[in-house]
């Protein structure tokens, strides 16, 4: 019985005494004012009064026992029925639950309960999280999250009950997903955590997620490249190639097609590619092992691969992207992209040149197309730019000239770089107003502005990334391996990591767009300093297709002594190279690594490079790294000699560039630390390839 009901009883109870008394007071004063003020005698009036004292006394107990009767019944029955509610919730249900406080301390719990955590465990005041995996205070957050945000949840293909895994939890080798139900008692809290069963349901959701399917597209990087200058049959090779794919898809369980030459389809579930991914896709190694021609030249593959989408169209789709980006980071590598982000594995081999002339025709055509399409163009490249970034931007707007189209070339004008090659370019009459800053080019670019960006495909690096955020139009030339998807893909996007330079891809551009004679010699000159300084002087990747773009730009009047003269350096930044020549010290037998405080000045950067380039001529030295602070900025320039990937290397703490070329740039930080970040991402690289050779 509650203490309400009780109260109101005892009240009614009492009722009635009260009564009684009260109305034996009125009686008593009528009886003596009737004997006082009247004749009737006193012993007749007594005896009337209490006659009807005792009728009306008589009317009142039954009426109000009679209720008092009733309230008892059904004050019975409720009580009953409450104590059969109590017991089965606590005896039959068979869904754990505790009562719990604030604190995760228990109150109560039911038999069910009991039976799955044991006796000893569910005792008054233990701790709830003593049962087993469970966070009693994430638990609480998950619950209110989910009665502020309800309407607000976003779709998922994930199993609702499994997405928040704060509610999950596991007893006795089962699985649970926990309630939570917030109870209020005389101002106190108490929660109530209902246990819901859900082992097998995990199980299937586990067996669903392995036998989702992944989609995989494999290419074939170099066959048909190789063949052109071994002028040989690689029937053979490609025979092992398809061999060993088929193999490799049938330990798999998945299913593999040809859809077009040197060219497949796989379907496999996530359990194989989780396999793959735990090897570090040693089928990379397995092809590489294959050696086509008189040089001993390796045949390789890449792949794009995704488990994102709803259907199967979707994960094709994504699949082709990746296999995209695979070759835009050079090939012999996979680009795997699933729910939790972008992943690669491989590349450990230098990419090859394998432009066609074909290729460059149709990429010139589509870019001549968009020009002519566009009301202005905006060209533009990296911060701090090199003489690659100014002199395809160079390039470029000649391009645009020559097709009628007002452009401009959004750089820094303060550069040294900038300033030693465009000196005599600035002197000709079309290039008067040609190169602005980034406040100009911005009020410039307008909605069929075609922003044209060269040496660069990360927007964060960009002369301007406001203006690259707010085109409307946007074509990319870039010879830098691709390191993520662009937010907003542009509607060109021309990327090759075997070509030396951009200024290599935009001059074949040229030579398949503007009639000979229209390329001036200052132009020339521009992008030939370009190619030189990316090539150091035609000793590094270069590629048949770079002799031939430097003999188009010679036969425009490029001269690479003149050219040569934008090299030259001051004192200032001679002494600042020499630095890093006393610090250096070999790491591994094979990796030289180098560091200095810098003068302050922007020019250190190149100082570096030029460090990490001449370290590179040290006998058995295969790579090498100039680390230099610049403000609280740490630059790091790496260079190799084709047989250590800097770019791997680099890329582990947040850099890039080519297999042989690369950098990185880590702010916030100490010459030391950044110093330790880096042989630490050695020692991962090496890790890698130690693991991989122990795996075939």
């Amino acid at each position: 019985m509650s203490n309400k009901r009780f109260d109101l009883f005892k009240r009614l109870e009492e009722l009635p005494s009260m009564v009684y008394a009260l109305l034996a007071v009125l009686f008593l004063v009528i009886h003596v004012v009737i004997t006082t003020y009247t004749s009737i005698a006193s012993a007749v009036c007594g005896l009337a009064l209490i006659i009807t004292y005792i009728l009306i006394c008589l009317i009142i107990y039954l009426a109000v026992h009679k209720r008092i009767g009733l309230f008892r019944l059904a004050s019975d029955a409720s009580e009953e029925q409450n104590n059969g509610v109590i017991y089965t919730f606590r005896h039959l249900l068979k869904i754990p639950y505790a009562v719990v406080t604030e604190k995760g301390k228990i109150v109560t719990v039911n038999a069910a309960m009991r039976h799955l955590a044991g006796a000893k465990n569910t005792v008054f005041n233990s701790d709830i999280e003593a049962l087993g995996e469970l966070n009693f205070s994430e638990i609480l957050k998950s619950t209110s999250a989910v009665d502020t945000d309800e309407d607000e949840a976003e779709e998922t293909d994930e199993i609702d009950i499994l997405k928040d895994k704060k509610t999950i939890c596991r007893i006795a080798s089962k699985t649970f997903h926990v309630d939570c139900h917030p109870l209020h008692s005389k101002g106190t809290v108490f929660y109530l955590l209902m246990f819901n069963d859900i082992t097998e349901f995990e199980q299937l959701s586990l067996t669903y997620r392995a036998e989702h399917p992944a989609v995989a597209y494999i290419i074939i990087d170099n066959l048909d490249e190789i063949a052109q200058y071994a002028k040989l049959s690689y029937q053979a090779e490609a025979t092992q190639v398809d061999n060993i794919l088929k193999e490799w898809a049938k330990d798999l369980g998945g299913i593999l097609k040809e859809y077009e030459k040197h060219q497949y389809v796989l379907f496999f579930n996530r359990m194989a590619l989780h396999t793959c991914i735990k090897t570090k896709f040693e089928i990379l190694d397995a092809i590489r092992e294959i050696h086509f021609g008189d040089e001993n030249m390796p045949i390789t593959v890449s792949m794009g691969i995704s488990t994102v989408g709803k259907t199967l169209a979707e994960r094709e789709h994504e699949a082709l992207v990746c296999l995209d980006m695979a070759l835009q980071r050079g090939g012999d590598q996979v680009v795997v992209k699933n729910e939790t982000g972008t992943f690669y594995f491989g590349g450990r081999t230098k990419s090859q040149q394998k432009r066609s002339g074909g290729h460059s025709r149709i990429i010139a055509t589509r870019l001549c197309s968009m020009i002519s399409n566009a009301s202005s163009v905006l060209v533009m490249g990296h911060s701090n730019p090199d003489f690659d970034s100014i002199g395809a931007c160079v390039g470029i707007a000649t391009l645009a000239m020559h097709l009628g189209v007002k452009v401009k070339i959004v750089t820094d004008l303060e550069n040294e770089n900038f300033k030693a090659c465009t000196e005599r370019l600035t002197q000709l009459a079309d290039y008067k107003n040609v190169f602005v800053d980034e406040t100009v080019g911005l009020a410039e670019s307008e909605f069929g502005t075609l922003l044209i960006i060269v040496d660069a495909n990360n927007f964060k690096i960009l002369e301007s990334p406001d203006i690259a955020a707010n085109s409307f139009k946007t074509a990319l030339i870039d010879h830098h391996i691709k390191k993520q998807e662009f937010e907003q893909e542009p509607q060109l996007v021309y990327i090759d990591p075997s070509a030396s330079s951009a200024c290599e891809l935009v001059s074949e551009i040229l030579e398949f767009s503007i009639p000979v004679g229209t390329l001036r010699k200052e132009e020339a000159n521009v992008m030939m300093a370009g190619i030189m300084v990316d090539t150091q002087n035609f000793t590094r990747t270069v590629g048949t297709r770079t002799f031939a773009t430097a003999l188009y730009l010679r036969s425009a009047g490029a001269s690479p002594e003149y050219a040569r003269t934008f090299f030259e350096q001051d004192f200032a930044d001679y002494h600042s190279e020499a630095i890093f020549s006393t610090n250096a010290e070999i790491y591994k037998d094979q990796i030289a690594i180098t560091v200095s405080e810098g003068t302050g000045s922007p020019s250190d950067r190149v100082s570096a490079a030029k460090a990490a380039d001449k370290l590179l001529s040290v006998k058995n030295v295969n790579a090498a790294f100039a680390l230099v602070l610049i403000g609280s900025t740490v630059h790091i320039s790496g260079r190799s000699n084709g047989t250590i990937n800097v770019q791997l290397i680099l890329e582990k703490i947040g850099g890039g560039g080519h297999f042989d070329v690369a950098g990185a740039a880590i702010a916030d930080s100490e010459l030391g630390e950044a110093k330790q970040r880096l042989i630490s991402a050695i020692n991962s690289y090496f890790d890698d390839i130690n693991a991989s050779q122990s795996n075939k």
